[in-house]
């Protein structure tokens, strides 16, 4: 029971770091993406500037994390399925 609450955290960090290499990687190849037309958002633009920084580092360790934690957590379900 345990090992799969651990494994549930590495996947939501995994999916969370991949999420911010995504949108990182948007924001850097369109500066424009992601802004509202008619309105200014002060934290969506701190949100952007953030995943704008450090979207490599997020991307190299996020995609890996949650993919092999997903693999793990399938296989040890696959496994309790069996006993």
């Amino acid at each position: 029971m345990k090992g799969s609450k651990s494994g549930a955290v590495f996947i939501f960090f995994g999916a969370l770091l991949t999420f911010i290499f995504a949108v990182g990687l948007v924001v850097e190849k369109n500066s424009g993406a992601l802004l509202l037309q008619y309105r200014y958002d002060l934290a969506l633009d701190y949100f952007r500037a953030f995943c704008a920084y450090c979207w490599l580092p997020a991307g190299i360790i996020g995609i890996p994390m949650f993919l092999i934690s997903l693999i793990i957590s399938l296989i040890r379900e696959k496994n309790e399925n069996k006993h």
